[in-house]
């Protein structure tokens, strides 16, 4: 069975497609831009872009 995860702490998914999928026991994540969720800002640098996406994707999992 499919599940669908959607989290309010990440950024919506800008397309027809979901955060991540769960079927038969895989995890599928879609791409996570640096982009906080609370403003809608993109995070700048290199370091911080990399910190943000990875939050996001904490959110997710």
């Amino acid at each position: 069975m499919k599940k669908i995860i959607a989290s309010p702490h990440a950024p919506k998914a800008v397309g027809p497609y979901s955060q991540a999928v769960e079927t038969a026991g895989v995890l599928y994540v879609s791409g996570q831009l640096p982009i906080d969720a609370e403003t809608g800002r993109m995070a700048e640098g290199i370091e911080a872009q990399t910190r943000q996406s990875l939050t996001n994707l904490g959110h997710i999992l």
